[in-house]
């Protein structure tokens, strides 16, 4: 069980802490929220709340946030404690984020740090002369860039306090857009009014706007007081946050043993797949409301009328298309470094004089396999970093093998989804590699194709990877025949 590398939904989720949002010009058919008044902005006080932190019923920790108001500039810091595990080992994970703020709670400059028990990932980043400048990665190995900005950008949080909530009704919705400074890319971002409701705060009912969130596909809920501050959260997979007392949020966690984050996403199968390593044809119907996400993707794998069907590709013979793939796939791109030095010399080391993409391919599946130590990790991996540790889960061997196989000339992608492990199917990351065509290749498990257990969702690095949180618990996996 504990060679399958889980793909981890839950890093992404941390993600979100560090994402920027930026207002923009609203287009013909959605409207940015009010401003708030003049004179509720100008009278805005620090603030200083504990949350407990739930996943389901159960307390795995807490979160902290304060605000500090000046004159010339605010400081808001966010930290966390939580206690997790995957695949049965503990993965205590501790966040914080400090960013300041001018008088207009224009971002000036933003710190996040992310500790788990695998590595210590951290950004930093720097608005001069109206140029973003960010620094980000695992310990030592630090990536940069910088980004032109033609506007201010503010935090989620500094954006909140500057709308009128309380000035919108019931079913409204407006939309902004978000800046990730790990993609670069901006996403519209959905803010639905649900109307004004009473919940329990830490001192008693609480009058708030409950709003809902969502980008990506993927929704939160927040209920809001009128003083701007937060009461709850409520997350994918089930995490919540419940404003309380210092006391209260740094109580212990639960005393049983902590939420394994591999086993409750895990899609359940009634019955059991023998020899699933060896597979050559997978065959089952596809259920739940997210069963529309599974792509239909031949030759390997193919979607009709609901019912799935996975052939393992060979990796030699004629290709079926051998139109190149686009020069994205053989560049670098944010966790896929296959430019840096490092990578470079390893990935000339590994192939050698080898010619033959298929062989070369072959070689780095093989040295990812037997070099890489296979550990649970909750982190943001970067294939610099990977290649200087050499240890972690699927991701990490996903990031690296993408990296080295472009520095050797081969085209290649990460892509994600589930494949079968003892009890049923479990979220996992691998790669493909272009060899005329695209051929999956699974270092985790030295396979190069891999096994016909391997059921794609989507395409892409971590940058991507949180369209997978909305799926967790709305697929259903039915045997037709024999599957194995």
């Amino acid at each position: 069980m504990r060679r399958i590398g889980t793909f981890i939904v839950f890093a992404v989720w941390i993600v979100l802490l560090v994402m920027l949002v930026r207002r923009e010009a609203p287009s013909d058919n959605t409207m940015l929220l009010p401003l708030a008044d003049e004179g509720r902005v100008a009278n805005r006080t620090s603030e200083d709340s504990w949350f407990s932190v739930y996943q389901g019923d159960r307390k795995i920790g807490w979160s902290h946030r304060t605000v500090t108001r000046g004159a010339d500039a605010t400081i808001f810091r966010d930290e966390s404690d939580l206690r997790l595990a995957m695949l049965g080992t503990e993965q205590p994970i501790q966040t914080s984020l400090t960013a300041r703020t001018d008088s207009n709670d224009n971002l000036e400059s933003f710190r996040f740090r992310l500790l788990s028990p695998a590595a210590t990932f951290s950004a930093e980043g720097e608005i001069e002369n109206n140029r973003l400048r960010v620094s980000h990665g695992t310990g030592d190995r630090r990536d940069e860039f910088e980004l032109a900005l033609d506007e201010p950008i503010h935090l989620p949080t500094t954006l909140r306090s500057q709308l009128d909530l309380w000035g919108a009704k019931a079913g409204d919705r407006y939309r902004t857009e978000v800046l990730s400074p790990f993609t670069m890319k901006r996403e519209g971002v959905e803010i639905l009014i649900n109307g004004r409701e009473t919940i329990q705060g830490p001192n008693g009912p609480v009058e708030t706007v409950h709003i809902t969130q969502t980008q990506q596909g993927i929704s939160a809920n927040s209920w809001i007081a009128q003083d701007g501050q937060t009461i709850r959260e409520e997350a994918s997979l089930g995490f919540r946050l419940q404003r309380s007392s210092p006391a209260e949020a740094l109580a212990r966690a639960d005393g049983n043993a902590p939420v394994d984050l591999a086993l409750e996403s895990r899609i359940p199968w009634p019955g059991t797949i023998e020899n699933p390593r060896e597979s050559e044809h997978l065959r089952l119907a596809l259920g739940g409301s997210a069963a529309n996400k599974i792509p239909h993707d031949p030759p390997r794998q193919r979607v009709r009328e609901g019912v799935l069907e996975i052939e393992r590709e060979p990796t030699a013979g004629a290709p079926f298309n051998a139109e190149p793939p686009g020069e994205e796939f053989s560049r670098p791109s944010p966790f896929i470094e296959s430019d840096a030095a490092e990578i470079v010399a390893q990935a000339k080391l590994i192939v050698g004089d080898e010619t033959d993409p298929a062989r070369k391919a072959t070689k780095l599946v093989e040295w990812v396999h037997r070099e890489m130590t296979q550990a649970p990790s909750v982190t943001l991996p970067s294939a610099r970093a990977v290649l200087a540790s050499r240890r972690g889960d699927c991701n990490e061997h996903a990031v690296l093998l993408a990296a080295l196989a472009r520095a050797a000339g081969i085209p290649a992608r990460v892509v994600a989804g589930a494949v079968y492990a003892n009890d049923g199917f479990y979220y996992h990351a691998w790669d493909e590699l272009w060899l005329g065509r695209w051929v999956s290749a699974d270092a985790i498990f030295g396979q190069m194709p891999a096994d016909a257990t391997h059921i794609k969702i989507l395409e892409g690095g971590p940058e991507r990877h949180l369209e997978l949180v909305e799926i967790v618990g709305q697929l259903e996996f039915k045997k037709i025949g024999n599957p194995s």
